[in-house]
């Protein structure tokens, strides 16, 4: 082989070398972005039935969940648009864990002539914890309630029972609708502040999700749907059926 073919063959080695190490590395992009895009299976555990406290009854509204001229106004139009009740989002178990010292708590809120409604919290077997008044509009959707800055911490370890009440007249009356879930605070563990930090906010979730922590899930799920993630409506809508929240998985959340 002359010197000139050599050169020749070296240079058609070298460009083939190129051309696999150009694949290889084009085809590591792509897999990384692909794997960048799959978001974490995010379904709600149920935790250990010792965690919930004696009974996580909710309450029952006389009312069918709306005020007496919403309930009037719905049975009209039973036939034409399905009616869904005022439903705290919680669990089918009615009852969820946090870690948060003040956790957000959520409710679907059905159109309703309630001008406002009142955030409840007692401790298990004890007198209210906390109340506090929440204005509302007539939109119906899923709506947070963030408590108060002034508001007491939950202790960790204890079982409250939070209830919200549609003010239907000017103030409280025992037959204005109510719905009441039950949550508890856990401390955080060594592992949960080991390893979250170092996780995305998907993948958080997906670990609250999967110990049973409902409340705290559902809040980074929030935030990651309003944030308008390509994924988020439908990891959403999937945590909410996970606890068995079929029928209002889809709704908006207008707060």
């Amino acid at each position: 082989m002359s010197i000139w073919q050599s050169i020749k063959y070296c240079r058609t080695l070298n460009n083939k070398l190129v051309s696999i190490i150009s694949l290889i590395i084009f085809n590591l992009l792509l897999t990384s972005v692909a794997t960048a895009n799959i978001a974490p299976v995010i379904l709600f555990q149920p935790p250990p039935e010792e965690e919930q406290p004696e009974s996580t009854e909710g309450a029952a509204s006389r009312q069918h969940q709306q005020c007496t001229p919403d309930f009037v106004k719905s049975q009209q139009k039973r036939y034409t648009t399905p009616n869904l009740n005022l439903t705290a989002i919680v669990p089918d178990s009615n009852y969820g864990l946090t870690v948060a010292e003040r956790p957000n708590f959520w409710v679907y809120l059905p159109k309703t002539s309630a001008k406002q409604a009142i955030l409840s919290i007692r401790e298990e077997g004890k007198i209210p914890h906390w109340q506090q008044s929440i204005p509302l509009t007539r939109e119906a959707g899923i709506i947070g309630i963030t408590l108060s800055k002034d508001a007491p911490t939950l202790e960790v370890g204890k079982s409250y029972q939070w209830a919200l009440v549609l003010v239907c007249g000017n103030k409280p009356n025992p037959n204005d609708p109510v719905v009441a879930a039950w949550i508890k605070r856990v401390d955080k563990s060594s592992a949960m502040s080991y390893q979250l930090p170092s996780k995305t906010k998907l993948e958080q979730a997906a670990w609250y999700a999967k110990e049973g922590i409902w409340y705290d899930a559902l809040s980074i799920l929030r935030d990651e749907k309003t944030s308008s993630l390509e994924n988020g409506n439908d990891t959403w809508a999937k945590y909410l059926r996970s606890g068995g929240l079929d029928k209002i998985a889809n709704e908006p959340i207008v707060r």
